[in-house]
């Protein structure tokens, strides 16, 4: 079962597996991403998941014991992924699927998925939580170039933010990916003070600077 941990400084969530769950997601993202017309760059931010998973399951990033003792002990592997980057995966995964024929364990991984994204969603910030999830599924509505696009700017603004205020914008800088952010940017309708400024984002084809997780 996949579970999940909060990372110290609110960057983002460790999402952590045993070997055959991971091996099924990392699948299961492979399948979506490749059949799916929805996701125009096969090899983009969506397949970035699935890289994470692989480099997870071989060991690559954190790896733990889950059970008490040694008879029903396991190996898990866990990775963290940022609050954005995520939040933005999931979303475009399942609107993806609504473009390919998918079966009842297609159907059950990306429910998993989901249930533990929210959950950590709920735990990492309990009050703000519902206006997250619902950022999300409006974005997850753009299209595919859209989120491509504005994506890498909201994840410099986002590592930026001091630790303690992450959360507490994680549901504004979601709300930055809806299209009608943009054509409102664009316009001379003066935004509401709680939204943040268009040129609170820079694009940038350098690395992230180093950040704690």
């Amino acid at each position: 079962m996949l579970e999940y941990r909060l990372t110290p400084n609110h960057a983002g969530v460790a999402l952590w597996w045993d070997f055959a769950a991971l091996e099924r997601l990392h699948g299961f993202i492979h399948y979506v991403v490749q059949e799916s017309v929805y996701i125009e760059d096969k090899e983009g931010f969506v397949l970035g998941l699935a890289y994470d998973v692989r480099k997870a399951y071989s060991g690559q990033r954190s790896v733990d014991q889950r059970g008490d003792t040694k008879d029903d002990r396991c190996r898990i592997y866990g990775v963290e992924v940022l609050w954005p980057v995520l939040l933005t995966q999931v979303g475009v995964l399942r609107q993806a699927m609504a473009f390919i024929p998918t079966n009842k364990l297609d159907q059950s991984i990306m429910f998993e998925l989901e249930h533990v994204v929210e959950s950590a969603v709920r735990a990492a910030t309990p009050v703000l939580a519902d206006e997250v999830i619902h950022r999300t599924r409006s974005a997850a509505s753009a299209t595919y170039v859209h989120l491509d696009s504005v994506l890498d700017s909201r994840c410099r603004y986002f590592i930026a933010l001091p630790p303690k205020q992450r959360l507490k914008m994680l549901p504004k800088v979601m709300a930055t990916f809806d299209p009608m952010y943009g054509i409102l940017a664009k316009s001379d309708i003066t935004l509401r003070p709680d939204v943040i400024p268009p040129t609170a984002f820079v694009d940038s084809d350098e690395d992230w600077p180093d950040f704690e997780w």
